[in-house]
């Protein structure tokens, strides 16, 4: 069998270290190799290397934003070579991973797992520091070629034997022995407006991979995120969930829309009672002088009679009615993929995993009804005495438990961020639910960078892609009310469109590491339909659409 072949990039400040690494690597009886003056190739024990060389900063960052690399090696070995000046190595290699550690994008960061020292002198103070040192930067590994210490065990032949075996032994184990794990999608909330947004990017991603969406093995999603990702998990293709939501399928009865008949009228009693009771409290206290009569007092009185302002029980029937088709289940133990709405225990501020253990006997519509239960429009929703608000109160997005299930590649979609201005009084110009709304955001998505950049740096195996819209996406969804169902078209085309933007952006990085997880990157079905909504006249969903995403084989 023709072994797979992989791309190494190596850094070599010192090109004489790496010529003399090739010619080391010719010796061995089991490689066979080609060497030119800046790329050479290695085979040998079912491995094919094709390497390229650089010898400056700049053209290493240029190559890695241009191709992609299966690994990187620095080699900063002091090889005795006369006349030649080493200070420039210890440089090279600091700067070079100062580079990628500063990366203002997480997703064109090139992971420092991936990155291998060659190291390598008879100052052994001098290697010992710099592996300590890489240790910290948290690099792949250090290879120590002991062929260069002052007394190599067995002989300097010997010793480069074994550091050739060891630069294969680290090649297998990082590029063939890695064990794949789970694909999973988590999809936060942002209301209908971040539903319109997530089925976009979803639609644009299912049109760039040639395998189907509904195929992952994990599905995570809160609040709006929580109606696409059960659909989904559900077996419903995304052309439909489009259909759906947008209005499209008639068959659906429901609309995904807020309107009069959906006012909480049955908790106004309730309300009323609250206040009364509250009023009977608050003359006590009066009485005994524990309060005094103030305009916070009376508004406090008034505030109780402020509650939810809509009702979510038919948003829980058409899911559950949804859910009763043909080949689909509302019950999570009975699903395919592994399927984990994330929702808050309203009084002990925790999050819970709806579909996890302990938690999968309850039924999935109403699992989405509570994840999407925000206050203050809609009232938490009792399960099992216990009772369930809004998924984003104690979690952006699930991208922990993802990890922690077994996923190694993640595509997080947050429609659920604030809107940036350089203008000053930008926001005071707007409404108290506006502001309100984007102090949300701000909490959210700040606490999501926070916990992504260290389950990155404690997961380096793990590969993670966010997806979030644009500051001129956000605009758009927020001309209205979360809550209110406008700009369907266009919220739906505009996402697609910035998908494949930043598909484009990530292709070449993207490539190779989906092609580890047998999923293969075409952009070509995509660059045509975005031709098409460019062509166009208006946004119209419909040009999105088409019978390819249901040809498309599922695995079985």
């Amino acid at each position: 069998m023709v072994a797979k072949s992989r791309r190494i990039l190596v850094l070599a400040p010192v090109p004489e270290t790496f010529k003399e690494l090739c010619l080391s690597v010719r010796k061995q009886p089991w490689v066979e190799s080609e060497v030119g003056e800046r790329e050479c190739s290695w085979e040998g024990r079912g491995l094919h290397f094709e390497i390229d060389m650089v010898d400056c900063l700049e053209k290493a960052v240029e190559m890695l934003h241009g191709g992609y690399y299966n690994l990187v090696m620095v080699d900063c070995r002091h090889v005795p070579i006369e006349g030649v000046d080493y200070e420039k190595q210890e440089q090279g290699l600091h700067a070079f991973l100062e580079v990628l550690a500063n990366e203002p994008d997480p997703e064109r960061r090139y992971p420092q797992r991936r990155v291998a020292i060659l190291v390598g002198d008879t100052d052994e103070e001098r290697v010992d520091r710099l592996i300590f040192e890489m240790g910290k930067r948290h690099v792949g590994a250090c290879l120590r070629d002991s062929s260069l210490s002052s007394r190599p065990v067995g002989g300097r032949d010997a010793a480069r034997t074994r550091f050739i075996e060891q630069i294969w032994s680290h090649c297998d184990r990082v590029l063939v022995g890695v064990r794949r794990g789970k694909k999973a999608i988590s999809a936060a909330g942002g209301g209908i407006t971040g539903i319109y947004y997530e089925i976009g990017v979803l639609k644009c991603l299912h049109d760039a991979f040639d395998t189907d969406i509904r195929d992952f093995d994990m599905f995570l999603g809160i609040s709006g995120g929580a109606v696409v990702t059960s659909c989904l998990a559900n077996g419903i293709a995304i052309d439909e969930i489009i259909a759906k939501i947008g209005d499209l399928d008639r068959s659906w009865n429901y609309r995904l829309k807020l309107s009069w008949r959906q006012l909480n009228v049955m908790e106004v009693p309730r309300r009323v009672f609250l206040l009364q009771r509250e009023m009977a409290r608050y003359a006590m206290r009066m009485l005994k002088r524990e309060d005094e009569l103030s305009v916070a007092s009376v508004f406090g009185l008034y505030a109780v009679l402020l509650g939810p302002v809509f009702d979510n029980a038919q948003f829980e029937k058409a899911i559950r009615n949804l859910f009763k088709k043909s080949g689909q289940t509302n019950d999570f133990r009975e699903l395919g993929p592994e399927l984990y709405i994330g929702a808050t225990d309203q009084d002990r501020r925790e999050a819970v995993l709806f579909g996890d253990v302990g938690f999968d006997d309850v039924s999935i519509s109403r699992a989405v009804q509570a994840s999407a239960a925000m206050h203050p429009f809609f009232p938490s929703v009792e399960i099992g005495g216990r009772f369930y608000t809004d998924g984003i109160v104690t979690r952006t997005s699930n991208l922990r438990a993802a990890i922690d299930y077994g996923a190694d590649l993640v595509f997080v979609i947050d429609p659920f961020v604030p809107l940036i201005s350089e203008e000053p009084g930008f926001n005071r110009s707007h409404g108290n639910m506006w502001v309100v709304e984007q102090d949300y955001k701000t909490m959210s998505y700040t606490r999501f960078s926070q916990a992504r950049k260290e389950l990155q740096r404690t997961n380096p195996d793990v590969n993670t892609y966010n997806f979030v819209p644009s500051n001129r996406m956000r605009r758009l969804m927020g001309k209205h009310n979360p809550f209110i169902s406008r700009n369907f078209h266009p919220i739906v085309c505009e996402a697609y469109r910035g998908t494949y933007r930043r598909l484009k952006q990530l292709e070449y990085k993207m490539r190779g590491e989906l092609a580890s997880h047998n999923i293969n990157l075409d952009l070509g079905p995509v660059e045509e339909k975005v031709a098409m909504l460019r062509q166009a006249k208006q946004p119209d969903v419909k040009l999105l659409l088409d019978s390819r995403s249901e040809g498309k084989s599922r695995v079985a």
